[in-house]
């Protein structure tokens, strides 16, 4: 039996909406794939690409569905594995965008207050100008976990609406859709799914009114379908992969990794700034990303659709998404310059996005109305302000793109390529270990090199996998874990037999830089055969290897690499002037201060060094940071 063909009807609808999803999604994905990182970027990109390279488990709450998806990458037969899983980034933002619009469309169309042959330009106008955000673009140009939560979330949001708008006489199975996606949400990033449960509320009263408690019974099924991902992560742990965070193959285990424990203090009464500020920047930042204006716009937007009593709830519904993802947000904090940060805002940016856009079609509609014998004068107006969005992805662009971003090859080289054989590297700094992880997970050319992951230490089995593999790690490790300090006597012992690196941290007491000198970017243990001389020749080798350094990442620098190089100047500068190197110290603090000249550490060292003796340590306990 064949099947009937396609009604006329049906074959048009689908053209059109496939074009509309092209212009909505397909705009965005092109500018991402341009500016996507052709290298993994800072904090925990490279992480993520190490879980991509076996489907390894990642940092708490593990990411499994991340790991799948990212993985994916693998099939892609050309390109480095960490511009393969910006790829897959890139794809899943222009998912995230298409869903955004089709949810924009929906929300103007069951409002009744804006003219149908507005609602597709605005609906353009909206999610472009939040596309086009950095705190969207960045997610999409760096493998990282962002692009598919918001995949996912906005997804489950266009769906809900679909069921929410439809009433009794439409169609129920869209529930299905978004439980199923909100449980796949939950296996990626747990926090950002279970805030959106707050808001769905105003349209799930809607949704039990019109058909009972039955579908919501099916959408549990769905839900938990979603979240037997989580299986993955004790099955992938048990053949022991490169990344194996948390080894969580007992109960105990998985619910360590599952729960975040060690991430739990940053709800804790022990943040630094009280809520009330890291609510006003994260309004600050909203305002910067999305342009003050925008905001305004929103609020009046706002306005409107509470006003109007078709829209009413579906303004509840997204008034309610933005507050609780800016509410989320603060309460974990705010970091200025992290793009992890904003990325908590990418659907309170949406909120704002559909409350702007149907503002306008209001104001539109209304003009419209005012003259009736000018029938293509609001259309017309929409196609403009749908263009003059495109906008924001220049306003974004400079902040945005990795497209020449090469930074963190540069510095792999003094993290690890180039290396002495057989190498220990004690590492404090988590994008240093990130960057480790990625490099040679996607490299595998330096097996012979132990990275021990310091502030992890504390990971269920971390040390034991350790040990196991290096034996002469045991007494070092252990005395770590038991004191939380490196042990001197320890890490002499260890270098009579394996190169050691430390990496230079305020958690290096000042006690032990007088055995340690600079090599590449760490600072390498000292042995009986090294003379003063050999010392000379390192720390002249030291300034010439920022140099170099310097030279290959070139100008304007990235905002995170900014960061790492600030921190590394800083704690340059805390070891020579603890070793009475004022050369080096003030060749540091100068470094430092070039970066940020505000660095009230490095302000207060560089006074106290013009009082300096040459030769004489200084106590560097006031310019040590917290």
């Amino acid at each position: 039996m064949t099947a009937e063909p396609m009604s006329f009807d049906h074959r048009e609808v689908l053209s059109r909406n496939v074009i509309k999803g092209l212009l909505a999604g397909g705009l965005p994905f092109i500018l991402y794939v341009y500016t996507a990182s052709g290298y993994a970027h800072w904090l925990d990109s490279g992480e993520f690409v190490a879980a991509a390279a076996e489907f390894g488990i990642s940092h708490p709450p593990g990411h499994p569905l991340a790991s799948l998806v990212l993985g994916s990458a693998n099939l892609f037969p050309i390109g480095a594995l960490s511009f393969r899983v910006a790829l897959v980034c890139c794809l899943l933002g222009a998912v995230a965008a298409v869903a955004l619009f089709s949810a924009f469309e929906q929300t103007f169309r069951v409002s009744g207050a804006i003219r149908e042959p507005l609602i597709v330009p605005l609906s353009l106008a909206g999610t472009w100008w939040v596309a086009g955000s950095q705190a969207w673009w960045f997610q999409a140009v760096r493998p990282e976990v962002y692009a598919l939560q918001a995949a996912l979330l906005c997804v489950a949001i266009e769906r809900l609406l679909c069921v929410a708008t439809s009433g009794r006489d439409g169609d129920v199975r869209p529930l299905y859709h978004a439980a199923l996606a909100i449980g796949l949400a939950l296996a990626n990033h747990h926090y950002l799914a279970l805030l959106a449960f707050v808001p769905a509320a105003w349209l799930l009263i809607g949704v039990w009114a019109a058909w009972g408690c039955r579908p919501f019974a099916w959408s549990t099924g769905f839900l938990g379908a979603g979240l037997l991902t989580y299986l993955f992560l004790p099955l992938r742990a048990l053949s022991q992969p490169f990344l194996n965070l948390g080894d969580p193959t007992t109960p105990s285990r998985f619910m360590w990794v599952v729960s975040a424990q060690a991430f739990q203090k940053s709800l804790g009464p022990e943040r630094v700034a009280p809520f009330r500020e890291h609510l006003a920047d994260v309004i600050v930042a909203m305002g910067q990303d999305l342009h003050l204006g925008t905001l305004f716009l929103g609020l009046l937007g706002a306005y409107f659709m509470l006003r109007v009593r078709a829209a009413r709830k579906f303004g509840l519904f997204w008034l309610t998404l933005w507050l609780v993802y800016t509410v989320g947000r603060a309460l974990l904090g705010f970091v200025h310059g992290n793009p992890d940060a904003l990325a908590y805002f990418m659907l309170a940016y949406a909120s704002v996005g559909v409350f702007g856009g149907f503002a306008i079609g209001v104001v539109l509609s209304a003009v419209a109305e005012a003259a009736p014998r000018r029938p293509r004068l609001g259309p017309a107006l929409g196609a403009i302000i749908a263009m003059a969005s495109l906008l924001q992805f220049a306003r974004s662009y400079d902040d945005t793109s990795l497209a020449s971003f090469a930074d963190t090859d540069v510095f792999d080289d003094g993290l690890r390529r180039s290396l002495p054989a057989r190498a220990v590297v004690l590492a404090h700094n988590p994008s240093t270990i990130f960057r480790f992880w990625g490099g040679e997970a996607e490299e595998l050319n330096r097996p012979d090199i132990t990275m021990v992951p310091l502030p992890l230490s504390s990971y269920p089995k971390l040390v034991d996998r350790l040990v196991s593999e290096e034996p002469e790690l045991k007494e070092l490790l252990r005395n770590y874990v038991l004191d939380g300090r490196l042990n001197a006597a320890d890490l002499q012992s260890l270098a009579a037999l394996r190169p050691v690196f430390v990496e230079m941290d305020i958690r290096v007491a000042p006690e032990m830089f007088d055995m340690l000198v600079p090599e590449q970017l760490y600072h390498r243990v000292l042995t009986a055969d090294i003379t003063e001389a050999d010392e000379g020749q390192a720390m002249q080798r030291h300034g010439k290897l920022w140099d170099d350094i310097y030279a290959r990442i070139g100008e304007p620098h990235d905002a995170q690499t900014e960061v790492q190089l600030l921190w590394r100047h800083y704690n340059d500068a805390l070891y020579f002037a603890g070793v009475g190197d004022l050369h080096g110290a003030r060749r540091s603090v100068g470094a430092g201060l070039s970066l940020n000249p505000r660095a009230a550490e490095l302000l207060l060292m560089r006074d106290a060094l013009k009082h300096a003796f040459p030769g004489e340590p200084i106590d560097i306990t006031p310019f040590r940071v917290d």
